[in-house]
């Protein structure tokens, strides 16, 4: 069933697609259209029924959306909505249609420290598009009880599951074990649920399954069947893990998108992605890949031989999501790279994807036909930076490199001619997969075929002259209604932290260590899902290595670390925190109107 994003903005809005060029840091929409600057502008805020001859307009505080998306001077505003309990981070935040908001509470400990179950809940009884602007931000917690509770400026958090629990043994290991292929025996228990994205299986969107990634190695996924009930509350149905043994397994399954045809799309953050020579050193114990990870998917596939690295490390589709036997897709022709998550444009044929990790690219990916991602053509994105270091300031225009087209099928047979390496086949110095002389020799004469486009995805990108200096680039978010209709034309991106390529001085990007907190970049999509420009619009507070009075390392009126993201119809962005410098990671708002 499509059910594609319920459009709540005044169609007037849409003017703003044709002006979605940025200004350094404002917001998005003029307040209600009042003061808008004699009317040029302030063309029509949100309500903008006062907007339109402007008389009133001397000050023009709010004269968000005028010509060219100039004139932005309102400042922003951060909410804290919700903490967690210490140890804990945000993940999996999927706002539905409805306005119901599902999170995670990702490997919470007591305040001893020691691990306490993960769990994957929903906050019931409010419905976040009435969340008033006004919204004080909820309190810092400081007693013992308020730092070992999930707490919510408004509803109530619901847990569905928590790690472990077996849902009257539908789940025999319990939810979030990963099983050998066969289900049979247990390779570890995990506490690190991640992306969640729900599917309707109803047109009031009252009933559906919720779709939970489990950030491990091997990766998992839950799928929960959900009603909603007159209370408020969730009651829940059957529970399955979606079998990924025809695509020998996943790894490190992490946040993700729902597609524009409704079907989940998990994210392999395969940090072993960009040291593949590495793979099968029975030493490398401690970096990427450890030697142990590599163990654990022989293991889950039940293998004399070692996996093949390339196997892993790509967006995976799942595809009949509402069956008996939901079914997984990877689609190689996206890259192989420590993907965070993608998402796709409402043309269905555009795709962004961050890379986590450090001197990392972005990419994008346009698929040959819509609702298709099987094959297409990648990119990569080159930066030129604004004439100023400071990450609260500085924007950078985007050009974007090509990599190399392919298909699925095609890449599939490149991935199988690496098969059958094993522990014996390790020399030091040396590697038994794709080594950089032929990366260069593809980039510089065009020698070979386009495999190490799809295969060695940040080598190739660097060796293309894409920019490869990101640190921690986490969440890319869309609101879809928003980006189809022109009512909200941006895409988001978090920077978890601004530090090491990002801050020295060579390369394309040079910015001063001064958000070692992290930001939030704004992206201006254009009318053909395009974009060519970022701009940061939140930026994370002071960074004190010694901490405050009670252990926060980051400013707690500030963002630290932002992780997940989420947009809302009107606009305003939901940011998770994945932070060890506050010492209950938090929920945050970011008003672009400043109300």
């Amino acid at each position: 069933m499509l059910n594609l994003r319920k459009r709540k903005i005044a169609t007037l809005i849409a003017v703003i697609l044709g002006s979605s060029m940025l200004t350094a840091c404002g917001g998005d929409d003029g307040s209600n259209g009042l003061n808008g600057a004699n009317g040029a502008s302030g063309l029509d805020g949100t309500n903008g029924t006062n907007g339109v001859n402007g008389s009133d307009g001397a000050n023009g505080t709010a004269g968000t959306n005028g010509t060219n998306g100039q004139n932005i001077t309102a400042a922003a505003k951060l909410t804290r909505l919700a903490t967690v309990p210490v140890g804990a981070e945000i993940t999996g935040m999927f706002l539905t249609d409805n306005d119901e908001l599902f999170f995670n509470v990702q490997h919470p400990s007591d305040l001893l420290g020691n691990e306490t179950p993960a769990k994957v809940g929903v906050v019931t009884g409010f419905d976040w598009s009435t969340l008033d602007p006004m919204t004080e931000s909820l309190s810092v917690p400081l007693t013992d009880d308020e730092k070992m509770a999930v707490r919510v400026v408004a509803g109530s958090y619901q847990v569905l599951g928590q790690a472990g629990d077996t849902f009257n043994n539908q789940l025999p290991h319990g939810l979030g074990a990963i099983t050998t292929s066969d289900k049979t025996t247990e390779i570890k228990q995990s506490q690190d649920p991640d992306f969640n994205a729900f599917v309707p299986t109803s047109a009031s969107g009252d009933t559906g399954f919720l779709f939970t990634a489990w950030e491990d190695r091997p990766g998992a996924m839950s799928r929960i069947e959900l009603s909603k009930e007159d209370s408020g509350t969730w009651t829940i149905g059957d529970a399955i893990n979606v079998d990924f043994s025809a695509v020998l397994g996943t790894i490190i399954n992490c946040f993700g998108t729902l597609s524009p045809w409704n079907t989940p799309l998990t994210s392999e953050e395969n940090y072993e992605a960009e040291n593949t020579e590495q793979w099968n050193n029975t030493a490398y114990l401690d970096g990427y890949p450890s030697y142990p990870d590599v163990k654990n998917l022989q293991t889950y596939l039940a293998s004399s031989t070692l996996p093949n690295p390339y196997d892993y490390g790509y967006i995976v589709e799942i595809t009949n999501p509402t069956s008996t036997s939901p079914t997984p897709v990877k689609h190689f022709t996206l890259g192989r790279v420590a993907h965070e998550n993608s998402v796709v444009m409402p043309d269905w044929k555009t795709v962004y994807t961050t890379d986590d990790g450090s001197n990392k690219a972005f990419y994008k990916f346009v698929a040959t036909n819509a609702g298709d991602l099987s094959a297409g053509t990648l990119y990569a994105a080159k930066l030129t930076q604004d004439a100023t270091k400071s990450p609260a300031k500085a924007g950078f225009d985007i050009q974007w490199i090509e990599l190399g087209s392919s298909n699925n099928t095609e890449i599939k047979t490149w991935i199988n001619s690496y098969n059958g390496i094993t522990e014996a086949d390790y020399i030091e110095g040396e590697t038994s997969y794709i080594p950089q002389t032929e990366i260069d020799d593809w980039a510089t004469n065009g020698t070979g075929d386009d495999r190490y486009a799809f295969l060695e995805t940040l080598r190739a990108a660097k060796a293309k002259g894409a920019t490869t200096e990101f640190r921690k680039m986490e969440g890319v978010v869309i609101n879809y209604d928003g980006v189809a209709s022109g009512a909200v034309p941006f895409m988001y991106v978090a920077m978890s932290e601004v530090g090491k390529g990002m801050v020295d001085e060579i390369g394309d990007i040079q910015l001063d260590s001064s958000a070692y907190c992290g930001a939030v970049y704004r992206f201006g999509v254009q009318t053909d899902f395009n974009v060519n420009r970022m701009e940061p619009v939140v930026v994370g507070g002071a960074y004190n290595s010694d901490g405050d009075a009670n252990g926060n390392k980051c400013d707690v009126n500030g963002i630290s670390n932002p992780d997940n993201l989420a947009v809302m119809d009107d606009g305003r962005v939901l940011i998770g925190e994945d932070t060890s410098k506050h010492v209950n990671n938090a929920l945050w708002i970011y008003n672009p109107k400043g109300e």
